[in-house]
């Protein structure tokens, strides 16, 4: 299984650790509001990352944190915590905020078909083993405080810049309004933030250096520690996180451990909209609910998802969407014909995992099942045949071709007595059974081999 390494810039072979375990870290999603979805794109994505460990005879063991506090507005180290911000908006409390999001995340997680985390801990959960991160860190050298916190010095780490190749010199402090001028370095970032005496806060915790709350980047370090240990095989997100979240990850992970954070790291690159990254602030953040209320199911989504390769910039638009609706129809209308299928003809499974396996390429997979469906519809494949091809690419793209239902006793009757009409020339009937059908969303194929029906969308 080949992968492109944001580490080397290069596609490399994925050697496990400890074989046939996979250790695989997502960054999950800041649970203040409903995730948008160039979110979704990246989970999703990931999703399929882990189906190709499995259906590649490895086993993951994948964890997906949740981002329940710590997450300031500016993603680094000033700005509102977006748990507070969400709590301001909807007037709630943070901790309802956190508990809403966090369980709507995991409900749409089964809905969008994923194959279950290992583990999704809660940043809110594990605030003593971050406490404990960071003193570890502080013995080694690497903190200090100033009057708003305890920070990483970034010059105590010399490969800090190497990973997302930064150039730390053009980095100019005092630019932001917000910006800290006791910090040593523009680059040095928070890892427990005091509260402030006036501004009273839903989450705080007392420790050793004064109450207030962790950094964003700690809980990653910490909780992939936790259940993962000192080095991971793949740690994934999206590209966004390379200049700061994740290379602050690497600096706290390997100044504790004198070890490689992760051996391969992943990112899904933007979603745009208009030409424009999908963003809150730029008004253009879809929703999965605003995908349905349009008729757009979970299916969809993913088939979308599935068509453009992970490493480029997608582009979404209603259009597209509606083609990928008609190109998800192909595949249930064949997919029915196991219900129906007379024939004998053995059909090889469609090599779709080994295109998966070449750095994830879902649209040239898409492009080899299409291939065998064009093939499939020229003759009359076995029942087998039909079933192992949709069942390859539900589990490997989790489109559940397999749920797609038979139609009804009743509806089979019409047919039948559709043909009986057309049989005796009985055309106004025949029609009219057709048109009942249709109401129903089946039509119906009049083939040399019989009638074959299909459903309409």
């Amino acid at each position: 299984m080949l992968l492109y390494n944001t580490l080397t810039r290069n596609i490399e072979e994925l050697r496990p650790i400890n074989p046939p375990e996979v250790t695989v870290y997502t960054c999950g999603p800041t649970v203040y509001d409903y995730p948008h979805i160039g979110n979704w794109f990246t989970f999703v994505r990931y999703d399929i990352l882990i189906r190709v460990i499995m259906a590649s005879g490895f086993r993951p063991k994948w964890v997906m944190n949740i981002t329940d506090v710590g997450h300031l507005s500016s993603d680094a180290d000033y700005g509102e915590d977006k748990l507070a911000k969400g709590a301001r908006r909807e007037g709630k409390s943070a901790w309802q905020i956190a508990d809403f999001y966090s369980n709507y995340f995991l409900d749409r997680l089964a809905k969008l078909n994923f194959i279950n985390p290992w583990q999704t801990p809660r940043a809110t959960a594990h605030i003593d083993d971050q406490i404990e991160f960071i003193k570890i860190l502080e013995q080694k050298g690497f903190t200090y405080r100033i009057d708003d916190g305890i920070y990483y010095e970034t010059s105590k780490f010399p490969s800090y810049s190497d990973f997302a190749r930064l150039d730390l010199d053009e980095q100019q402090p005092g630019v932001r309004i917000d910006f800290n001028q006791q910090k040593h370095r523009p680059s040095d970032f928070a890892l427990w933030k005091f509260s402030s005496p006036s501004t009273p806060r839903d989450m705080e915790w007392d420790s050793p250096w004064g109450k207030g709350f962790p950094g964003w980047h700690i809980e990653c370090s910490t909780m992939c520690y936790k259940y993962l240990g000192d080095t991971i095989d793949i740690h994934s997100g999206g590209i966004d996180h390379i200049p700061v979240h994740h290379t602050n990850e690497i600096a706290q992970s390997e100044a504790r451990t004198q070890h490689p954070l992760a051996n391969i790291w992943l990112h899904t690159n933007h979603i745009l909209i208009n030409d424009q990254k999908i963003s809150k602030s730029l008004g253009n953040g879809l929703t999965l609910e605003d995908l349905e209320a349009k008729g757009y199911s979970p299916e969809v989504f993913r088939l979308l998802v599935a068509e453009s390769h992970y490493r480029t910039q997608s582009k979404f638009s209603w259009e597209h969407l509606e083609a990928t609706k008609k190109r998800l129809l192909r595949y249930h209308n064949f997919a029915v014909r196991r219900f129906q299928t007379t024939g004998k003809k053995t059909l090889g499974t469609p090599d779709i995992l080994r295109y998966l396996q070449n750095d994830l390429n879902s649209p040239k997979a898409l492009s080899v099942f299409e291939e065998f469906l064009d093939q499939a519809e020229k003759t009359s494949p076995s029942k087998i045949s039909i079933e192992s091809s949709i069942s390859l690419m539900d589990e490997l793209l989790g489109l559940n071709l397999q749920d797609v239902k038979d139609i009804s006793i009743t509806q089979k009757h019409l047919i039948r007595e559709r043909e009986r009409a057309r049989d005796e020339n009985d055309w106004p009937k025949a029609d009219g059974i057709r048109q009942m059908l249709e109401v129903s969303n089946i039509t119906i194929l009049d083939t040399p081999d019989g009638p074959v029906w299909q459903y309409i969308t």
